[in-house]
Order: C-alpha cells, then sequence, then structure tokens
C-alpha cells in the first residue's frame, strides 16, 4: 500500500510540500508519526499513529482537500 501513495507523495513535494514518516522505536504506543508541512501557505499537519499507511492516506488527502489545483 505505501507504494501506491509515493506518486501522492511525490505530487506534495512538488508543490513544496514536506512529508516526514517516522518510525519511533522508543515510543511503545504509537510509535510512528506522519507529518505534511508547507510553508508558503501555512500548512501544518501532524499525527502520531499505530497504522502509518493509514494515517498517510488520511493526511495526503486532508492536504489535497486544501491544496487541490
Amino acid at each position: 500500500m505505501m507504494n501506491e501513495l509515493i506518486p501522492q507523495i511525490e505530487e506534495a513535494r512538488a508543490q513544496g510540500a514536506i512529508v516526514l514518516l517516522k518510525w519511533d522505536g522508543e515510543r511503545a504506543e504509537l510509535p510512528c508519526t506522519v507529518m505534511v508541512s508547507r510553508k508558503d501557505t501555512g500548512y501544518d499537519w501532524r499525527r502520531d499513529c499505530d497504522d502509518m499507511a493509514a494515517t498517510l492516506v488520511e493526511a495526503l488527502l486532508d492536504y489535497r482537500a486544501g491544496h487541490a489545483h
């Protein structure tokens, strides 16, 4: 599933967004973090989670809703 999201990540990046995916081995609960930000529009989305793929889908949908061409 993550491979299917690469084009959407690349599209956001091409628009100037930063997409950060982090797996934290030191945290037992909510060990993953998804962050999408775009300085020129003030957009900032961040969530700690257990399911990286589902949260990334949520982040990209939210980003696209505010930055559709």
